[in-house]
């Protein structure tokens, strides 16, 4: 009887792991595939010949496992830690490409980027995005807890040229 029972809380344990493994993944692919529709947009609003987004999707996973207790706490999904950071690089995409509209200026040094890197911030808890420049390569370490929109990262990216 005891192995039943151990036998059937190891089978429920993995099939919860499983599950969220799979939630998981379908966020990133969902994000990727935002991300990538976005892209194009800013390749030819921006005039980009190419642009690279590299989102790390390890660092993410790692992010979430070392913060697995204040998820907890907050009663915090994986897939919505993934998803978040999907919508704020479609965020920052957004924002590129309506800087470009605005000013002619702008456009002609955002059109010089090709590679975006996206990292997770370390701390759950840490829900500002910083940006940084260097050469052609936009980085971005990201918040969390919240979605965000194009206006929310436009002036921080202006202040980087």
């Amino acid at each position: 009887m005891k192995h039943k029972i151990l036998a059937g809380i190891i089978i429920a344990l993995f099939s919860t792991a499983s599950y969220a493994s799979i939630k998981d993944k379908k966020a990133v692919r969902a994000a990727d595939t935002s991300i990538s529709a976005e892209v194009d947009k800013v390749k030819a609003v921006c005039g980009n010949t190419s642009l690279d987004v590299k989102v790390d999707w390890e660092g993410y996973k790692k992010m979430i496992v070392a913060n697995k207790d204040k998820l907890a706490k907050d009663n915090y999904q994986s897939q919505w830690v993934i998803a978040h950071s999907g919508q704020r690089t479609v965020a920052t995409l957004e924002a590129l490409s309506a800087i470009c509209k605005d000013d002619v200026d702008y456009k002609e040094e955002i059109a010089k980027l090709t590679k975006i890197n996206v990292t997770a911030k370390s701390d759950f808890s840490d829900s500002a995005s910083d940006f940084s420049l260097s050469d052609n390569v936009l980085t971005v370490e990201s918040g969390h807890k919240m979605s965000r929109s194009a206006s929310d990262f436009a002036k921080k990216i202006k202040s980087l040229y």
